[in-house]
């Protein structure tokens, strides 16, 4: 891996947080349905949980396809920063929650010294992306008042949605942006 970033791969990333930021927004408005849909029942907390990959897609993407360091915390910043201006009503603290969002995702490629861009990066890139948010959101939105059983059933479910779109639907977009990208150049 080169550690000089081109004019290409800055561009890209500019254009994926444009992108993600656009995918942020309709997750902010999913949620707003999730959360009309839970709250009678007493699960409101859900549904920030059951969509919180949505919100972390830009960093493992940015980090599978721009493979330079910082790649997967400015994706996700930028993404962050995209949604805020597109007029998101969770304003400017979405900045706050990209950085940390991309740090966890980061933490993945860091660990595997930048070498591995497979499932087990992003695997690890979940796993950090899930510790590092919900330990600050823990603070955030006061998740200490629950008992242990509600806290360890909001930390798997967030597990569980940040592995399946940061892992499973990460590696798919992945693929097909490879595959589009050969077929392009054969052309």
């Amino acid at each position: 891996m080169d550690n000089k970033w081109t004019l290409q791969q800055v561009v890209f990333l500019a254009f994926l947080g444009f992108l993600f930021g656009g995918v942020f927004m309709g997750a902010g408005f999913l949620y707003a349905i999730l959360l009309s849909a839970l709250t009678p029942m007493g699960y409101s907390p859900f549904a920030n949980e059951i969509l919180f990959g949505l919100w972390t897609m830009a960093a493992p993407v940015s980090g599978m396809l721009i493979r330079q360091k910082g790649s997967s915390v400015l994706g996700e910043l930028l993404g962050a920063l995209a949604e805020m201006l597109y007029g998101s009503y969770f304003g400017p603290g979405v900045l706050l929650s990209g950085l940390i969002q991309g740090l966890g995702t980061e933490f993945g490629f860091f660990i595997t010294g930048y070498k591995r861009y497979d499932y087990v990066s992003l695997l690890y890139g979940a796993i950090g992306t899930t510790v590092f948010s919900f330990v600050y959101e823990f603070f955030k939105f006061g998740y200490g008042t629950y008992g242990i059983g509600m806290v360890l059933a909001l930390f798997v479910v967030r597990f569980i949605s940040v592995s399946f779109f940061g892992v499973i639907v990460t590696k798919q977009i992945v693929t097909i942006y490879e595959k589009a990208s050969r077929t392009a150049v054969a052309h």
